[in-house]
């Protein structure tokens, strides 16, 4: 286990004006801070084909953001509650159950649940023409969390339901009303496979224009899926790391990940920390296969304790056996922690936005590029560069 740092470490001061609470009307148009070598470069992020060369392989997140923030009111009071579905059961896949038709079970957080003392909440939901009524029953709590049972008499997905009766989760930090762009702005132009309760922001800067560029260049463009959870967004609240419960996210391992990690590349970059964390996890998931102690689920501190010097390659073909037993494809979990002194086995490169003090994603950062952490942040807060998920870009060589 490598000596782990404190919380304290990481934090900096982040003024509310560096916080970027909407998003730029074109999405390419935000600004790009390069990192490489030491040294820092200001440009804006539709130049970011000329920073990369062409043996580069890129890995794109195309998890789509549900609309997971439901309002109702309550039955015969007047007041109102808010659902904010936030993960699958355990034993269910978050994909699986956006397909379920007829009823869904989830885990989430409500707001003003001791208001809500038993029975069915219903909300009449407009899909299409039709209107449907949707049931809410609030059943076991665990840890803070709700499971929440839905129902609706219509052969149409949980996922469609969702989308017509929910609104955009955006961030807790931005106090405002969702406006109807939101849905558009805060999604990816890449995004297919729904499950995620917030964006991976780093993809949200790409337009199809930037994607041509890069295609035109002969870089190689790979899709994974991580489905983001809401415990992104948790801070380092403890003093001491070995306190701090890292949040579980979903991901799905098929053949066409297994197979692009086999390409040679003088470069391989991770389109944000939700990329990075998934490529990370599948090494270390083909390194378990190796140690005899595999299952598709990869715990917090696990990648410590692990052998250390297993080649990328021969942890790739381990990992490519137990999916051939799983027919090809599976449902995974992550709880990964990746803090300062991690070694990466997949990437050498990472775009991402700029992230909050004393998260576990800023100590993503960390750990890439050490403390000229301090110094890449510095520099973005003296050069007017937006902070959070509708905020600017970054892309860091390590």
């Amino acid at each position: 286990m490598i000596s782990l740092p404190a919380p304290a470490d990481f934090t900096y001061e982040l003024p509310e004006e560096k916080i970027a609470f909407q998003p730029l009307s074109v999405r390419d148009r935000s600004k790009l801070l390069v990192y490489q070598n030491g040294e820092i470069t200001d440009d804006y992020f539709w130049q970011l084909p000329n920073y990369l060369p062409a043996e580069t392989q890129m890995f794109f997140n195309e998890t789509k953001v549900v609309m997971a923030r439901i309002l109702a009111s309550l039955p015969n009071k007047d007041r109102a509650v808010e659902v904010f579905c936030l993960e699958a059961p355990e034993g269910k896949s978050v994909e699986q159950v956006m397909q379920q038709k007829r009823n869904a079970e989830f885990y989430c957080l409500i707001g003003g649940a001791r208001h809500w003392k038993s029975g069915e909440v219903p909300l009449l939901v407009n899909v299409g023409k039709r209107e449907i009524l949707l049931r809410m029953e609030k059943l076991d709590q665990l840890e803070g969390k709700f499971l929440v049972a839905f129902s609706w008499d219509d052969e149409i997905a949980f996922a469609e339901i969702l989308d017509a009766a929910g609104k955009v989760p955006l961030p807790p930090y931005i106090r405002r009303e969702v406006v109807e762009s939101d849905k558009q702005r805060y999604q990816t132009v890449f995004a297919k496979r729904q499950g995620s309760v917030a964006a991976p922001t780093a993809g949200l800067h790409f337009t199809n224009e930037v994607l041509g560029q890069l295609a035109e260049k002969g870089i190689g463009m790979s899709k994974l899926t991580l489905h983001v959870g809401g415990g992104t967004f948790l801070p380092l609240k403890s003093d001491s790391l070995m306190d701090h419960k890292m949040h579980s996210e979903e991901m799905v391992i098929d053949e066409g990940v297994v197979r692009d990690l086999r390409r040679a590349a003088a470069l391989r970059i991770a389109v944000g920390t939700t990329s990075l964390r998934f490529l990370e996890s599948v090494y270390w998931m083909g390194v378990k296969a190796l140690s005899g102690d595999f299952n598709w689920n990869l715990e917090q501190w696990d990648c410590y304790n692990l052998p250390q010097e297993i080649p990328l390659l021969e942890a790739v073909d381990a990992l490519e056996k137990a999916l051939n037993h799983s027919g090809g494809k599976a449902y995974a979990r992550t709880s990964l922690m990746i803090v300062p002194g991690y070694s990466f086995r997949v990437c050498r490169a990472l775009i991402t936005n700029f992230h909050q003090p004393q998260s576990t994603l800023l100590m993503l950062v960390a750990a890439a590029v050490g403390e000229n952490w301090k110094h890449i942040y510095r520099h973005a807060l003296e050069n007017d560069y937006r902070f959070l998920s509708y905020g600017d870009s970054s892309l860091l060589f390590f």
